[in-house]
């Protein structure tokens, strides 16, 4: 029945959520923490985050993106009104292999001794302001990790919409709430305090919401 699709979709987008949720507080925690440390630690912070930030897009997110895309294919099985979020899920797939072949790239060239041509370009300093109270990175980034950056960003937004749409149709209206707060925070990730608090409550918010949709079917059922 296509009323199981819809089901299994959302079942599959609120584990999707829950992961980024964890994975982006542990992250903008880790960003709060470093205001803390003098800033002799700033460069240190920026060799490590450089490598962290790869990482935490490869082991975390692979689970992230075969969840978002079981979900928003099954949404689209259920009504072609959600297929925009598909599209989205599907670009976001594109920007986690992206991430996965460049992180292989650095592998290997570390294990070849950096004699790959052409040499894997870390960036500028990857920190644009850095005080005791703020952070902002700087997108000045290596061609991979920029267009990577693009693809996840406007995959997400176009998922977030499609989660803002089916707020609308079963008139939840917090799951729209939630979903904005979510766009808000990817559009300003480059002041990542900021832009991951507000993806951390908004996807976390969203896992909620996505429920009291799930028993709005149950008790339709």
């Amino acid at each position: 029945m296509a009323i199981d699709f819809l089901e299994r979709g959302i079942t599959y987008i609120r584990w999707s959520l829950l992961i980024i949720s964890a994975d982006v507080i542990i992250l903008t925690l880790l960003l709060f923490l470093s205001l803390l440390i003098t800033p002799l630690a700033a460069y240190i912070f920026t060799v490590v985050m450089s490598y962290f930030l790869l990482i935490s897009t490869v082991i975390p997110y692979v689970l992230i993106v075969l969840f978002w895309l079981l979900g928003f294919r099954d949404l689209t099985h259920y009504s072609r009104r959600y297929f925009i979020g598909f599209i989205g899920s599907v670009i976001t797939t594109v920007s986690y292999f992206m991430n996965i072949a460049y992180t292989g790239y650095l592998m290997v060239n570390e294990l070849a001794g950096n004699i790959l041509i052409p040499k894997p370009i870390m960036m500028e300093p990857l920190i644009l302001t850095y005080n005791k109270y703020f952070i902002v990175f700087s997108l000045y980034l290596p061609l991979p990790l920029f267009i990577s950056l693009l693809l996840g960003i406007l995959g997400s937004i176009l998922s977030m919409v499609t989660l803002y749409r089916l707020g609308s149709d079963f008139n939840v209206v917090r799951t729209k709430v939630s979903a904005l707060i979510t766009i808000i925070g990817i559009l300003t990730i480059e002041t990542p305090l900021i832009g991951g608090l507000l993806i951390s409550v908004g996807t976390a918010l969203l896992t909620f919401d996505l429920g009291r949709i799930l028993n709005q079917l149950d008790k339709a059922g």
